[in-house]
């Protein structure tokens, strides 16, 4: 019942601020707020590390090789940035897919995870966890929610109602992802710093054998170690990087695919017209077209 409650909650503010697709910030922390009507196509983008929450709707994201699926009433977890397709599954004008998000605050999530006293647990996995959210994450993101009404008591109980959420993620079998991303001599916490140094430098050539010092491994653990965390090779990793910058580059200002191509570091347009059309199911030129249009 308490999401039909947040969820009626998440529908009155759409409706008191006249909100349409996109994402709005709710006014307690970093929470957002996210509602999407219809997609005519997939669209892309780096998630950053973070926790959500479904309301309404379904929709289902690839990263590198995996794929999931969110429905009403899943918690999502991101541990380590990554690029992600997603599409909608079930939504419609009349029945959009809603979802609330909150950006993780490091600092605090390791202050939260050392209250509890740490866990053990394999340290490579999936840097996305999902599934059916328990009740008491649920009755968390409720009350992060309901601050907004009132900015004194947000400014107030705001952190404490924040640590509340990190801390039942964390005790739930969803929070692996966050586990391990803390834990400074995790793989998953290394592996976070070869990430880090792809987003950098993503228009460049990398080496492996330089990813793997960065990230402290020899470079066989470290291939295993990236492929369990992101579902990707280091390299195609990069491939999506670029892929995903020029996705947005072409939707959102209409560039000359060959411009776009350059921008994010290949340096044949034909090749980069392949691998586009391959990742994202329709070619370059198409989301140029619409810019236009």
């Amino acid at each position: 019942m308490e999401l039909q409650r947040l969820l009626d909650d998440a529908k009155a503010l759409i409706t008191e601020a006249q909100l349409d697709n996109g994402f709005w910030p709710c006014g307690v922390r970093d929470m957002v707020l996210a509602q999407t009507r219809q997609s005519k196509r997939p669209s892309c983008s780096v998630v950053e590390p973070m926790i959500g929450l479904v309301l309404q709707g379904s929709k289902s994201v690839q990263y590198g090789t995996e794929h999931v699926r969110y429905d009403a009433g899943d918690v999502i977890v991101v541990g380590s940035a990554l690029p992600m397709v997603s599409g909608l599954v079930d939504a419609s004008p009349e029945h959009p897919y809603i979802a609330l998000y909150i950006g993780i605050d490091m600092r605090v999530l390791r202050g939260v995870y050392t209250d509890m006293g740490g866990t053990s647990l394999d340290d490579a996995g999936p840097a996305l966890e999902s599934g059916q959210a328990d009740a008491e994450v649920i009755d968390s993101f409720a009350r992060l929610f309901r601050l907004r009404r009132d900015p004194i008591a947000e400014q107030t109980l705001g952190t404490a109602a924040v640590r509340e959420v990190y801390f039942r993620v964390l005790r739930s079998d969803k929070g692996r992802a966050l586990r391990r991303i803390i834990r400074a001599d995790s793989k998953a916490n290394q592996v976070a710093k070869a990430i880090a140094h792809i987003r950098k430098e993503y228009r460049s050539t990398i080496k492996a054998s330089d990813l793997a010092a960065i990230s402290g491994m020899s470079a066989s653990v470290f291939y295993d170690a990236f492929k369990r965390v992101t579902a990707n090779s280091p390299l195609q990793f990069q491939k999506d990087l670029r892929l995903t910058e020029a996705f947005q580059l072409l939707q959102q200002t209409g560039t000359p695919v060959s411009s776009v191509a350059h921008a994010v570091g290949y340096e044949s347009p034909a090749q980069f017209s392949r691998e586009f059309a391959k990742k994202f199911g329709v070619p370059p030129r198409e989301l140029t077209r619409d810019h236009v249009t």
